[in-house]
């Protein structure tokens, strides 16, 4: 337990990962059949705007493709083509491709497919072949705020009935896989808890060079808490301004909260404006909203920041919080769902409150010793989960469905 003003802050012990896993980062190779199992991968997410579904994706199969002779697999990706209702540009693309898309004459492009993985809660109504369905979350189903349509209720009820009808499920965490066991009513044998990886351009940055883009684009000079995680209620960005509020007594005096992104929609009650906040609590000119930022400021700002800070409620994987950490940057996340498992002992894990993100915030950005041991384990944290190792274990998953 670390004291800060008063209060305790807890770095828990390391949460385990799957069985499966520790195999795989001992560096144990599945061994390859004798004749490879053809996967068919939905690829579709790789021609839409960026997403997590997206960074999944092109992790994942980058990864299966460069290893595909020693796992085993033979990978064909598909897509919709271009010039079809099913093509992205469409406004009903997502609806259509999952329910439709991938027919049996669409598979038969890539030849006759031993597996079919569909990358997010979706899956086609007529089965045209045996399916691995990864589910990042089931944050839909238990969270009223992103079901309110009725169209929206309608698609997710489809998702949930026909994904269920896959062989086997992934789920990037433990946490994640014991909700969708109990949410969606699907036996825990079948859903293995596979993690993902940052983009392995995320490192520390040795030069200097991010430290220049930081204070050259934004001002930002002096130490600051970093998030890129969203504008989602889920997310507690106004808890998160409340919190850095009180802790300013306790923080450097150039010390600035940097948040990134922008909310999806106008929608004010799934993406609560921030500007109200800001101006109460007189934050004008320490809280930072840089909108929405390329990949390489993106990767800046995670490489120049001195902390990275999540309060979300429900996460699926803690994708950001470990991007920070590759770049040797500590996080504070919330003590809810899959951030613990992430991050283990080498961040600081609280209640999402004003008091415990406070406390956290100035323990962090005062105590020398512990950011730098911090900083130290969220490198070697954030080592243990690669692509290598989602990839090996995806695939025996594949060959696990490929012989139910």
């Amino acid at each position: 337990m670390i004291a800060a003003c008063g209060r305790k802050v807890k770095t828990p012990a390391p949460v385990t990962i799957t069985s499966i896993l520790v195999a795989v980062m001992s560096n144990r190779k599945p061994s390859a059949p004798a004749k490879p199992i053809t996967v068919a991968i939905d690829a579709s997410f790789l021609s839409l705007p960026a997403s997590g579904i997206g960074s999944y994706v092109s992790g994942l199969t980058t990864a299966l493709i460069r290893q595909q002779d020693d796992l085993g697999l033979d990978i064909r990706l598909i897509t919709p083509k271009p010039g079809r209702i099913l093509h992205p540009g469409h406004k009903l693309h997502r609806f259509l491709w999952d329910s439709f898309g991938i027919t049996p004459a669409t598979l038969r492009q890539v030849g006759k497919p031993d597996v079919l993985h569909l990358p997010q809660m979706s899956a086609p109504i007529i089965t045209p072949a045996p399916m691995v369905v990864t589910i990042h979350d089931v944050i839909p189903l238990v969270l009223e705020d992103y079901r309110a349509s009725r169209a929206m209720r309608t698609y997710l009820d489809l998702m949930k009935r026909t994904s269920a009808r896959a062989r086997l499920i992934i789920a990037p965490s433990q946490a994640a896989r014991t909700d969708i066991a109990k949410v969606m009513g699907i036996d825990l044998e079948r859903i293995v808890a596979i993690p993902e990886a940052a983009d392995p351009t995320l490192a520390p940055d040795t030069t200097g060079e991010a430290a220049s883009i930081v204070a050259e684009k934004w001002g930002l000079t002096g130490p600051y808490l970093f998030n890129i995680g969203g504008y989602d209620r889920r997310k507690n960005l106004p808890l998160t301004i409340a919190a850095f509020a009180g802790a300013l007594p306790g923080l450097p005096e150039d010390a600035k909260l940097v948040i990134g992104g922008a909310p999806h929609s106008e929608n004010e009650h799934i993406f609560p404006p921030l500007a109200p906040v800001i101006r109460q609590y007189g934050l004008d000119d320490r809280v930072i909203l840089i909108g929405r930022i390329s990949d390489a400021d993106r990767r800046a700002l995670y490489q120049a920041a001195t902390v990275y800070i999540t309060a979300s409620e429900y996460e699926g994987f803690g994708l950001t919080p470990l991007e920070a950490m590759a770049c040797g940057v500590p996080a504070i996340v919330a003590n809810r769902t899959s951030l613990p498992e992430v991050v283990g002992d080498a961040g600081l894990v609280v209640e999402p409150t004003v008091d415990d993100l406070a406390a956290a915030m100035v323990t962090l950005l005062t105590d020398t010793n512990l950011h730098t041991d911090l900083a130290r384990r969220s490198l070697e944290r954030a080592g243990e989960f690669t692509w290598y190792a989602a990839a090996i274990a995806t695939a025996e998953v594949y060959h696990r469905a490929s012989r139910m």
